[in-house]
């Protein structure tokens, strides 16, 4: 059965983003439940998150947006539609058993492919060459032939700003994708407004602690930096990149048998390297820390149990024979 028609026949669809969903997630969860009901307009579809982002609930703030995302778990539907995840593990502990039927799961989503993807779901749009998600719901409206509205415009325009950086990962089809949003009657200016935030006192807090704790390691031409802090580890990765590393992996364990890691390179390193943050790091590391692991070739993360310190031992030791071109042995969790 085609997408189409499984969206047609559904009546209580459940789309989910990933636990803390940044804009990329919740901006494609809004736009992908009109298109629902653009195709099932007599439809009851809920939305579902562990939590937002800060700059969700901005984005939210900004654009007016009435839609309600639930943070509880939701048992009336027939079918589960994950969108900017492909692994149950970044849906949160709470909400990790719901995709339990393949056949009424669907997965949309930009990551870089993984094998638990095709246990979970066999409904699956996974483009790892798109650098949003909110692209791929755009290219839907337009095969599905499905009209779009400014508002649903400025939202996947807003979702792809954020997860391109303001188009610093780009190309030439997501340019094409942006060019086509504003003919709808996206407003660049808006968008970009909504995502303008300023840290609070917290985050700059992490930051500054993150890299105060900072070990440097020097491999060949290349500055790879670790650090742990129990908040805003992706925050912290991006400061410690402005800063001058070419590599940042921060961890942290903000609670009793919850570790998190976050990564972020240079594009420089990784054309130069082609390491991938996401396939060759972090999913390694996932097993490491009795979890999971993945994302893209400049931002990827993992998020276990256990481990953490080494877990960090091993993503600079994988780094290192990557660069060297050794073999790599990964430990045992």
């Amino acid at each position: 059965m085609n997408l189409k028609s499984l969206l047609s026949r559904s009546e209580r669809p459940l789309i989910m983003g990933h636990q803390n969903a940044d804009p990329d997630a919740l901006c494609a969860m809004i736009a992908f439940s009109r298109l629902y009901l653009n195709l099932n307009p007599t439809g009851s579809p809920t939305l579902m998150a562990d939590d937002l982002s800060r700059l969700s609930t901005q984005v939210m703030n900004y654009f007016n947006l009435n839609d309600t995302i639930l943070e509880e778990p939701h048992t009336q539907f027939d079918l589960v539609v994950l969108l900017d995840t492909n692994s149950v593990f970044q849906l949160g502990p709470r909400f990790q058993d719901i995709p339990s039927e393949p056949a009424k799961t669907i997965i949309i989503d930009h990551h870089e492919p993984t094998s638990e993807a095709e246990t979970i779901s066999e409904q699956r749009i996974v483009k790892h060459d798109r650098f949003s998600t909110c692209e791929i719901i755009a290219q839907l409206y337009d095969e599905f032939d499905i009209p779009m509205d400014p508002n649903t415009a400025d939202l996947l325009m807003t979702g792809i700003i954020f997860d391109t950086r303001r188009f610093l990962y780009t190309d030439i089809q997501t340019l094409q994708i942006v060019i086509s949003l504003i003919q709808k009657g996206a407003q660049y200016e808006n968008c970009i407004k909504s995502l303008q935030i300023q840290p609070n006192r917290s985050e700059r807090i992490a930051r500054l602690k993150a890299a105060g704790r900072v070990v440097v390691h020097l491999l060949g031409e290349w500055i790879v930096v670790s650090s742990t802090i129990n908040a805003f580890e992706a925050s912290a990765c991006r400061s410690l990149i402005e800063m001058g590393a070419d590599v940042a992996i921060v961890g942290g364990k903000p609670a009793k048998d919850i570790v998190r890691l976050s990564s972020r390179s240079t594009t420089e390193f990784y054309h130069k390297t082609g390491i991938n943050l996401g396939t060759d790091i972090m999913e390694p590391i996932g097993e490491v820390i009795q979890g999971k692991g993945g994302g893209h070739a400049n931002a990827a993360g993992a998020n276990g149990k256990k481990n953490l310190k080494k877990a960090l031992v091993h993503a600079i030791e994988l780094i290192r024979l990557s660069i060297e071109k050794e073999p790599i042995n990964t430990p045992k969790s």
